[in-house]
């Protein structure tokens, strides 16, 4: 299992589907209004070409209106550009992607923490790392979740722990889809496991309840939370 891995490749609030009836122009007459959520899902859509043509350029654009008028997901995004999205557009800079997606992190957003996590790691910053990763953790976030199981079998800085490795690989498992290796792989880690450890792993997975907070569920809503907007503002 790979430790502090890569951001999960999810893109927030727009895919490459058509969008429905004229909701990129009344995204455009609300962000015109100053309306920087607006803004954000215009950005989204010259960032997946969804409704209009792909332009990055524009997307960087958006996204940096909406960031700097407050909006936790265009700060994200922003973000995402300077730790690798950005192509030509803009340099690698991870001390700006972190500031840009602590903002997200601290709004509740779980990639946003979960991607904070995995900067931190890379500073070597492992407090700060599995802080923010427990918080991706709470949400219920799957890769989040193998992650933390992850670094307790084994990361720099962090304890051994078969317990936590045990209970948090399973609810991954649970949440992504048994994969037959994996499935595998944590029955081979189990069997080396004591009795009274097994128990304290069924008693996490027992109770456990992830908690997403309200902007990760609209992040990972679809075009719905665009259209709710515009059916609210307009």
């Amino acid at each position: 299992m790979a430790i502090l891995g890569a951001a999960l490749l999810l893109q927030p609030a727009f895919s490459n589907a058509e969008p429905k009836d004229d909701l990129i122009a009344s995204l455009e007459q609300l962000s015109t209004q100053g309306n920087a959520e607006a803004t954000y899902h215009l950005g989204m859509a010259y960032h997946t070409g969804s409704g209009v043509s792909a332009d990055r350029v524009k997307a960087l654009a958006m996204f940096r209106e909406a960031a700097e008028a407050g909006d936790p997901l265009a700060s994200y995004k922003l973000g995402c550009y300077y730790d690798g999205q950005g192509g030509a557009l803009v340099e690698d800079d991870l001390d700006l992607a972190l500031n840009y997606k602590l903002v997200a992190a601290e709004a509740g957003y779980a990639l946003a923490q979960q991607d904070v996590a995995g900067l931190y790691a890379r500073r070597g910053q492992m407090d700060e790392a599995v802080g923010w990763l427990e918080r991706a953790v709470e949400q219920g976030w799957p890769q989040a979740l193998a992650t933390y199981a992850s670094i307790h079998n084994g990361a720099d800085g962090i304890e051994p722990d078969p317990v936590k490795t045990s209970a948090y690989f399973r609810l991954f498992i649970q949440r992504q889809g048994e994969n037959s290796n994996q499935a595998q792989w944590l029955r081979e880690f189990e069997s080396g496991m004591s009795e009274g450890d097994k128990k304290r792993a069924d008693d996490i997975v027992r109770s456990y309840t992830p908690a997403p907070t309200q902007i990760t569920l609209d992040a990972l809503s679809g075009q719905s939370a665009a259209m709710k907007l515009v059916e609210r503002e307009l």
